[in-house]
């Protein structure tokens, strides 16, 4: 069942100017309850556009988003809950932070949904926990952390305010690898966890098919093609020519397969090991 249907969907700026643009045109997208998906395509497609409609962070020319079937610009005094049920993170969201504690950070928004003090400490701990901040920072000032330690700080002030979609916008942007298996790691097991949706935007190949189990492809402003992560980086040529590329790992299996093997293609590194030790297995066997 679809959490979040978008119909027709179409953003313009700066209308009626020598600098009118279409941002976003014709969109139709249906999101299920408990998926991840990921939104690809090259700067300027209109991926971060698309996903600042799904919480009415921006409102639409045409067309219309759906959050559980209704309508969320439907009653505009609702869409403030909207923005708590669809949880939005920013790029870089650690700039974000400016509280004295890390506690007081994770429960900004708790604190304005109007909750109890119980309420807010037991989602802060919550929160920490899906993110392992240990509880020992929550008395810390969040100036004092780690580049990759404050994005969990400011991510885990969205998952407080218990959110049905996390939608997440470039999340390992500027971490190294480390950092970034270590965040998608978190953000994977908090999905297995919860069965919540969640939703993000990466130039990352490399996590898109780690991560992902459908992959939304954006180009000038439109939904190219969509679909498994085998269905879309088997196309490696048609995401070349938007701009996009595939896994590292799918490039050497390729290049393999040129030179006269018959190699299965895989996405991720684990894949490539896993059928790597299969064929010595198979060999060691004969």
């Amino acid at each position: 069942m679809s959490i979040l249907e978008i119909e027709n969907l179409t953003h313009i700026y700066s209308k009626k100017t020598p600098f009118e643009h279409i941002a976003i045109k014709d969109i139709n997208l249906n999101i299920d309850k408990g998926e991840i998906v990921a939104i690809i395509g090259h700067t300027g497609s209109g991926k971060s556009t698309l996903i600042q409609h799904m919480n009415g962070l921006f409102k639409a020319d045409r067309g219309t988003v759906y959050y559980n079937g209704s309508d969320i610009w439907e009653n505009k005094k609702n869409i403030r809950n909207i923005r708590f049920k669809i949880g939005l993170c920013f790029q870089y969201p650690e700039y974000q932070l400016f509280e004295e504690t890390v506690y007081k950070d994770i429960a900004f928004g708790p604190k304005n949904m109007g909750l109890s003090e119980d309420e807010i400490k037991k989602r802060v701990f919550t929160a920490a926990k899906y993110m392992e901040i240990p509880k020992e920072y929550l008395n810390m000032s969040p100036f004092d952390l780690s580049g990759g330690e404050k994005r969990r700080v400011a991510m885990a002030g969205i998952l407080a305010v218990d959110p049905d979609i996390l939608v997440l916008d470039e999340p390992t942007a500027g971490l190294d690898p480390k950092g970034r298996a270590t965040l998608f790691s978190i953000i994977t097991n908090y999905q297995k966890q919860t069965g919540k949706t969640v939703i993000f935007v990466s130039h990352s190949m490399e996590d898109v098919a780690k991560v992902a189990q459908r992959v939304v492809v954006i180009a000038n402003g439109s939904i190219a093609m969509q679909g498994s992560v085998e269905e879309i980086f088997s196309k490696a040529d048609e995401l070349l020519e938007m701009g996009l590329s595939i896994p590292e790992i799918t490039k050497v299996f390729i290049k393999l397969n040129e030179n006269g093997h018959n190699f299965k293609l895989v996405y991720t590194v684990d894949d490539a090991l896993n059928q790597l030790r299969s064929i010595t297995e198979v060999r060691d066997n004969e």
